[in-house]
């Protein structure tokens, strides 16, 4: 009766599992689409109203004291940055181990190269401080995308796991909007490549979570193996 209750329960599992990892599939090709419809808008510059009247909104109101705060606040979305500093979270709090840490790297590093590869194909120019500095083409936000995919992933590790997900998640979600807000305020980047980063990222993130969940069925994780999400003794 035992062995039949546990064979119940495996089976139990592996099917919340399989449908969790349907939903992640499901929501990877919703996002892509929603990216392919902001990107079109873009091209036709259907973007470009909002884009022009909130770059105007944010001339207006700059300040040195909020320049130094965003130009700090910046770098948290530059891949040099989040790939450590996402390492370094999944480390210290969900004691990771190192498959879990190179997914939180491979997120920073890839989804940067991955936009790059966007940026050549649609070769939007910068605002005038971007031109200056001679940062290339805009569209989407290398910012803007890696801190979305890096804060999707250490809030999903943290709702899976119930390691202090009330103070991950909302943290993260601060950080990503501020680098986003900080691309604009300070004329790096258009309001659009933002938006559109911060879908791709979703995409991306998302798809890394999959990765984890797929890592954590076959073993390869024996942190997150322990019990569905909870802690172990070290977590507490």
């Amino acid at each position: 009766m035992k062995l039949r209750f546990e064979k119940l329960w495996t089976a139990e599992g592996n099917r919340r599992e399989q449908r969790l990892l349907l939903a992640l599939v499901v929501g990877c090709f919703a996002l892509a689409y929603a990216f392919g419809k902001v990107g079109s808008e873009v091209l036709e510059g259907e973007a470009t109203t909002l884009d022009r009247a909130t770059r105007q909104w944010m001339l207006a109101h700059q300040s040195r004291p909020l320049q130094a705060f965003f130009s700090v606040v910046t770098l948290l979305g530059a891949k040099e940055v989040l790939a450590p500093l996402g390492a370094l979270i999944g480390w210290r709090l969900f004691r990771g181990t190192k498959r879990l840490i190179a997914l939180l790297v491979f997120c920073a590093l890839a989804s940067a190269e991955f936009v790059a590869l966007l940026k050549r194909d649609f070769h939007i120019g910068r605002p005038a401080a971007g031109l200056v500095e001679g940062l290339g083409f805009s569209f989407p936000s290398g910012h803007a995308t890696g801190s979305m995919a890096v804060a999707i992933v250490l809030s999903y590790v943290a709702v899976r796991r119930r390691i202090r997900p009330q103070l991950v998640v909302p943290a993260t979600g601060v950080v990503l909007l501020l680098v986003g807000v900080s691309r604009v305020y300070l004329d790096l980047h258009w309001t659009s490549d933002v938006l559109g980063g911060w879908v791709v990222g979703a995409a991306f993130g998302i798809g890394c979570c999959a990765l984890y969940e797929l890592m954590t069925r076959g073993g390869m994780d024996p942190v997150a193996n322990t019990h569905d999400g909870a802690p172990s003794a070290g977590n507490t």
